[in-house]
């Protein structure tokens, strides 16, 4: 799984957000857009490790892609990371 680093999401009572993660639920026929899991986790530090590793999920849920916004999407999945990132508030850390 590809996990992006956001800037931190806190929700009191389950831990504060760090990582975000979508994957596409439903495969697009023409004119219906596209359906998208998505879930925002705390980060755990494993030792030896490169990439961030997710722990526990505190927020998730699906969003829908209009057919308008899926048309422009090429070969580039940031694209729609970066879209889910919006319609949700979230932010990339830097």
């Amino acid at each position: 799984m590809q996990y992006t680093v956001i800037q931190d999401v806190v929700v009191p009572t389950k831990g504060v957000g760090k990582l975000f993660y979508m994957t596409a639920i439903s495969i697009p026929l023409p004119g219906t857009g596209a359906s998208f899991y998505w879930s925002v986790s705390t980060e755990v530090v494993i030792e030896g490790s490169v990439e961030p590793q997710p722990g526990i999920v505190v927020l998730e849920g699906n969003l829908n892609m209009d057919d308008q916004t899926y048309s422009q999407w090429g070969t580039d999945d940031e694209y729609a990371i970066d879209w889910g990132l919006q319609q949700l508030g979230f932010t990339k850390a830097i």
